[in-house]
């Protein structure tokens, strides 16, 4: 029991002779980590705020009832808040309304913004699909392909592939046009009525 005492006696004193020898790199150390703890928590805070305001101007964009409402709140997200998901959202809802009212070129610098800029795959992925749409119905081939090409997203297979084959079978090339749309059909069979969609168009070109 002596013993023990003794080795405890022993360790308190070690213990009290290592914060003698070394309180000042204690002090210090302890002063970074609370600035280093407390710029986190700052840092993480104004993030969270930015995230919250982006939010809450693309719901904005998507209420709005003027284009020019919505174009105006789309440039603030993008000049504020570009590193954020909502910026190429808004770009391609806005893109979107463009498409629509038939302005061609503006929805199409909507739909590049938000393919270079986003930060995610799959926005990146739907704004060139939307490219490739846009493309194909003016008919420009060689940019629609190049558009849907882009397409990098898993959850975008059937659809890149779909347009893919569309494209193909309206150059006239069926065997690259089936090799597409057999890869769409494989990806919604058992998932998605579009399964039905596509086997059609397989079906119509293998008629002809």
């Amino acid at each position: 029991m002596a013993l023990d005492l003794n080795e405890d006696k022993d360790l308190n004193e070690k213990v009290s002779d290592f914060f003698s020898n070394n309180k000042k790199n204690i002090i210090l150390y302890t002063i970074i980590f609370i600035a280093f703890y407390f710029a986190s928590t700052l840092y993480i805070s104004q993030d969270e705020k930015k995230y919250y305001l982006a939010s809450d101007l693309y719901q904005k964009v998507q209420l709005a009832n003027e284009i020019n409402d919505a174009e105006g709140l789309t440039n603030e997200l993008k000049e504020n808040y570009s590193k954020t998901s909502y910026a190429s959202r808004a770009s391609i809802f806005l893109g979107n309304l463009y498409f629509k009212n038939k302005n061609f070129s503006m929805a199409k610098e909507s739909y590049e913004w938000a393919a270079d800029n986003s930060i995610e795959p799959s926005i990146s992925s739907l704004a060139n699909y939307q490219l490739g749409i846009l493309f194909f119905s003016q008919k420009d081939f060689d940019n629609a392909i190049d558009a849907a090409i882009k397409i990098n997203d898993n959850g975008f297979i059937g659809l890149k592939n779909n347009l893919l084959g569309d494209l193909y079978n309206s150059l006239g090339k069926t065997e690259d046009a089936i090799k597409h749309f057999q890869v769409a059909y494989d990806f919604y069979n058992n998932k998605n009525d579009l399964a039905k969609v596509v086997k059609i168009k397989i079906d119509s070109i293998n008629q002809n």
